[in-house]
């Protein structure tokens, strides 16, 4: 037996391992404790430096498409705003600078509003008005063309038209708005002189128009004493022609005063019962030539008068008018119908001609649009005049609509279904 006071049975077993609650075993779970924690912060040490090299590299990618998204801001040839809620202005490109005369220094933080002041016309612009505002109040996108004359005036003073577009810029919510504008000096002056020369050669060719209209309706007549077959023929060839060309003249210069914003409303209280038999009457010639056989209906509840600008009624009852006498064959039928319905005066003219296809009834209203079968009846004409009407009305506040083909009931007691009916509404004011 072992007489060392110090001996333990305990520190021989473990296959001979020390026992680590002697001060020998303390050292050697420090030791080891030690190890784990060198070998921990090497480890965290590694992680640490992947994680920076990521950072590194997120840094640089960052920063390259901060350089490339800046390159393409910096080359867009339009002026490029980024605004918050409160109109602060955030970001501008080159182009904006250049046509505003600030710098991005002095702009930065500024409100736009006093940057930037919007004309429509010589008239300032009411806030509430302003693209960006409507875009705060929708959410959508908001275009300005150039009909709509819009002017941007800088803080120099100097003011020049322009087309915008301003877009939403969301993060959590609606933060801010991207607004890009073009200025359109060059644009707006050649536009200018197109409709400056549509209205002075129209106002120049409607007096010897209407003189040979007149004197062609007076020959039809009988005035100048009997015609002949060919005189008559001839003389109804020349009436046509000088209508036709008189209703593209009246069409030319709507459309010159719609673009120009020149058309102001004149209201003026009219009898609605005159002004279908007047314009009728106008026409009275053309529908005798094609022996068109023309029926008027008035409602009952009808008011004999409704204020009404009648010279813009006039253009678009007589162009859906005269397109009915026009694409109705000889010995055709037009059927006028004039209601009231609720607050609006309720317009239809119906004939049984040759309709619209069902293919193209979705461009029926774009400009210069005819239909294959009108260009095959009448080669010759604008494509302009309905999309005239649908200008017109929105400008009173009504609405343009069409049927085709629609049910016409024949000599024998049954329903074809042929031709068209135009309908469309004027507000009673």
């Amino acid at each position: 037996m072992n007489k060392n006071p110090f001996y333990n049975q305990n520190e021989l077993s473990d296959e001979g391992g020390g026992n680590l609650d002697t001060p020998f075993g303390n050292v050697e779970r420090q030791n080891q404790e030690l190890s784990r924690k060198i070998k921990y912060l090497k480890n965290s040490e590694l992680a640490m430096l992947n994680i920076l090299e990521d950072v590194r590299e997120l840094e640089k990618s960052l920063k390259e498409e901060r350089d490339r998204d800046q390159a393409i801001i910096s080359s867009i040839g339009e002026g490029l705003i980024v605004i918050d809620r409160d109109y602060k202005i955030a970001l501008m490109n080159e182009r904006a600078k250049e046509l505003l005369g600030v710098s991005f220094e002095e702009a930065m933080g500024q409100n736009a509003k006093d940057i930037i002041k919007m004309y429509r016309g010589e008239e300032i612009l009411p806030d509430k008005e302003r693209p960006v505002e409507i875009m705060f109040k929708t959410g959508e996108p908001v275009k300005v063309i150039l009909e709509d004359n819009f002017y941007y005036q800088t803080i120099s003073k100097k003011k020049f038209p322009i087309i915008l577009t301003t877009a939403p810029l969301w993060g959590r919510g609606l933060i801010g708005a991207v607004v890009v504008f073009q200025d359109i000096t060059e644009e707006k002056a050649l536009s200018d002189s197109r409709n400056n020369f549509i209205s002075v050669a129209s106002h120049q060719l409607r007096t010897p128009l209407t003189s040979i209209r007149w004197y062609a309706e007076m020959l039809i007549n009988g005035d100048g004493g009997k015609l002949n077959k060919n005189q008559n023929e001839f003389t109804n060839q020349i009436y046509s022609a000088a209508l036709k060309l008189n209703e593209t003249v009246n069409l030319l210069l709507a459309i010159s005063r719609l673009e120009g914003k020149k058309m102001e409303m004149k209201l003026a209280e009219t009898n609605l019962e005159f002004f279908v038999k007047d314009i009728i009457k106008g026409l009275k010639p053309l529908i005798k030539y094609k022996k068109i056989k023309v029926n008027v209906l008035f409602d009952k509840n009808l008011p004999k008068k409704i204020n009404v600008d009648a010279s813009i009624l006039n253009q678009i009852f007589t162009n859906l008018l005269s397109n009915s006498i026009n694409y109705t064959d000889d010995r055709g039928q037009i059927e006028i119908t004039i209601r009231k319905e609720d607050n609006n005066i309720v317009w239809s003219i119906r004939d049984d001609g040759i309709g619209v296809p069902d293919d193209q009834k979705s461009m029926i209203f774009n400009k210069f649009f005819r239909a294959n079968n009108a260009v095959a009846k009448i080669p010759n004409g604008t494509g302009l005049g309905l999309t005239l009407v649908k200008a017109l009305l929105e400008r009173l506040g009504g609405k343009v609509g069409f049927e085709s083909p629609i049910g016409w009931i024949n000599k024998k007691g049954i329903e074809e279904k042929k031709g068209t009916m135009f309908w469309f509404t004027t507000p009673i004011a």
